[in-house]
């Protein structure tokens, strides 16, 4: 087990409008601000999203693309940036509701667009985390 203690920089609140793509949008949001670690959550409405599961066997991501309007359910993840470039990651999962109820969920990946609005609370925090890939992989 790793751990690391913490402490919140500032609270940040985001709400992206219509036909924004959400991860480069909290991205640069991110580098406009500063912001070198932290967490984000968030909820609002998508009229597409590309969800991603990471395949262990063949090491890389498997897309789908869900192409109808839906409701962000749930959506969080962390923010940090990858210690040999300095380019920032963030590594949110997202859970989506259809209009049946069923739901649908994985990592977010680009071309995920919001349609009518998402609101995102970005929770900075003091310490700079890195980001490096695990040796088996």
């Amino acid at each position: 087990m790793l751990s690391l203690k913490d402490s919140i920089k500032q609270i940040h609140y985001v709400r992206l409008v219509k036909d924004e793509d959400i991860l480069p949008s909290l991205i640069l949001y991110c580098k406009n601000n500063k912001i070198e670690s932290g967490f984000v959550i968030g909820i609002g409405a998508i009229k597409k999203a590309n969800l991603g599961y990471f395949d262990v066997a063949s090491n890389q991501y498997l897309s789908k693309i869900f192409d109808f309007n839906a409701e962000i359910l749930n959506c969080s993840g962390n923010i940090s940036k990858k210690a040999n470039t300095d380019e920032y990651v963030i590594h949110i999962h997202i859970l989506i509701g259809d209009r049946e109820c069923r739901s649908f969920g994985g990592h977010l990946m680009n071309d995920t667009i919001i349609s009518v609005t998402g609101e995102f609370v970005i929770v900075e925090t003091s310490n700079p985390l890195t980001r490096k890939l695990h040796e088996e992989f």
